[in-house]
């Protein structure tokens, strides 16, 4: 299938587009409404999948626009991915326009099947969410295809960001800028459920409704809570990124980096 993707958080849309693209899609990924609606009015598509939350324009607001423009050239499947998964969220996207919703984290597996499912008129409705698997690690992997050394690097990647972004949100709290407060939260709870963080995202997502009703003394709590889980969650992701040196060819190493390689392991 051709494609588009819109998904302000670059690395959540990264991951998906590369695991769309090995399950033999075709995508043009985007990070925000208005540049979706661009590709949409340039480009054909078979599909479209949105973020719910996406700064200026909401994916909300592009399905609506997309279901008020649609002429005789058919009707695209339009796909949620979303944050906000409970029955009455369902039903709103649903009702606004999206013809099946996925709950934020899912796998890869799950959002190609809804497309497919969908688009050949075998279902009208999907909500999948991804339950917590047992083993951290194996949960993670299966989040990202298998693919160790893509873990690897979003993991290190998270792990260089995270101070920079919890200082961010602190800043905002005490700045009782809920704009800011708002925005940052929900980008730390995409990139947290790549790792099936859970806790953590849900903290996000707590503070989140702390911006939307300006509740700055509970928004300070939930932040302390969100640090502690993020300490524990830290150990995590080093294990994460050791797969990069563990997956890492030996046969074309030196003796004293085979023995580094083995020490790892």
């Amino acid at each position: 299938m051709r494609i588009l993707l819109a998904d302000d958080q670059q690395d959540v849309c990264l991951l998906t587009q590369r695991q769309l693209e090995k399950h033999g899609h075709t995508v043009v990924a985007v990070c925000n409404g208005q540049d979706a609606l661009r590709a949409l009015r340039k480009q054909t598509f078979d599909a479209v999948v949105l973020d719910e939350e996406m700064p200026g324009m909401t994916g909300t607001e592009v399905v609506r626009e997309v279901r008020a423009s649609e002429n005789q050239s058919g009707h695209i499947t339009a796909v949620a991915i979303t944050g906000y998964s409970s029955e009455p969220d369902r039903e709103r996207l649903l009702k606004a326009g999206f013809d099946a919703v996925l709950g934020k984290p899912f796998r890869i597996e799950v959002l190609d099947a809804t497309l497919h499912s969908v688009s050949s008129g075998r279902s009208s409705t999907t909500h999948a969410t991804l339950a917590s698997a047992g083993d951290a690690l194996a949960d993670a992997l299966s989040r990202v295809g298998g693919d160790a050394q893509l873990l690897a690097q979003m993991a290190e990647t998270l792990l260089e960001e995270l101070p920079a972004r919890l200082a961010r949100l602190q800043k905002s709290i005490r700045q009782k800028d809920s704009e800011r407060l708002a925005f940052d939260a929900h980008a730390l709870k995409g990139s947290l459920s790549i790792f099936a963080a859970d806790h953590a995202g849900q903290l996000c997502k707590e503070l989140q409704e702390h911006a939307k009703t300006a509740r700055y003394s509970s928004a300070a709590r939930t932040f302390d809570a969100l640090k502690e889980a993020i300490a524990e969650l830290e150990a995590n992701l080093r294990g994460y990124a050791e797969q990069k040196r563990a997956t890492a060819p030996v046969a074309a190493a030196t003796p004293k980096a085979k023995r580094r390689i083995r020490e790892a392991k």
